[in-house]
């Protein structure tokens, strides 16, 4: 019974991954044909906000089911006493989009949230600055970080690079770079699909300070160029 139940629980989350992989890119696609500061990370995440509510109103007419616009900027719910002691509850992720197990053995996994960080790439106007950098130090690195927690408990989360300058091909290729300097234990990013005009790769981790250790996290890149 556990097993069956282990099983439904994953292809649930699966799914629901899958639903908001899918949200995000029609959103990022939405976003490509507006105008937004580029110079400005949290902006463009503003911007994000009214698409992506009116994509989830949509798509849950469409589907028929609840489908819950992804809260912005949302402190990570502590379970435990331990984790309110910990501080957990002051780091925000960029977006946050929250799976209800009802196959849940324990309250801890009740609630798995999805967590979705948002970075600029490029080259920033501040040379001082690194914004392809930032995306692995302050964005990959996150997903598994003692201080942030992004992805705990989770098997997914989301990074989505908002281009702003520089092809993608160099960026990826400094992306990389940072990571073999950073986290080597990490995979490289390689796009090999397109989804709704937003490139998207998988990477595989095993994760060293965070649960559960094997990890995917799901890159959305965006052309905002243009």
């Amino acid at each position: 019974m556990a097993q069956k139940e282990f099983s439904s629980a994953r292809n649930s989350w699966d799914r629901f991954v899958k639903r908001y992989t899918e949200i995000f890119s029609l959103a990022l696609k939405t976003l490509s044909c507006t105008s937004c500061d580029l110079y400005d990370e949290n902006k463009i995440s503003e911007a994000l906000c009214p698409i992506l509510n009116r994509i989830c109103y949509e798509k849950s007419h469409e589907k028929n089911y609840e489908i819950r616009t992804p809260s912005w900027e949302q402190p990570i719910q502590p379970v435990s006493i331990d984790e309110i002691k910990e501080s957990i509850s002051g780091k925000r992720p960029d977006f946050t989009c929250k799976f209800v197990n009802p196959f849940a053995m324990e309250h801890e996994a009740y609630e798995i949230p999805l967590h979705v960080e948002c970075k600029r790439l490029g080259r920033s106007a501040n040379k001082n600055w690194d914004l392809n950098k930032n995306y692995v130090v302050n964005g990959i690195m996150r997903f598994d970080s003692i201080i942030h927690e992004y992805g705990k408990r989770a098997d997914s989360g989301i990074m989505i690079g908002y281009i702003v300058n520089l092809s993608h091909e160099i960026i990826l290729q400094e992306v990389n770079a940072h990571q073999n300097i950073h986290c080597n234990n990490n995979p490289n990013i390689i796009f090999d699909i397109i989804i709704n005009d937003v490139l998207y790769h998988r990477q595989k981790l095993n994760r060293i300070n965070i649960w559960p250790i094997e990890f995917d996290l799901i890159h959305l890149w965006v052309d905002l160029k243009k």
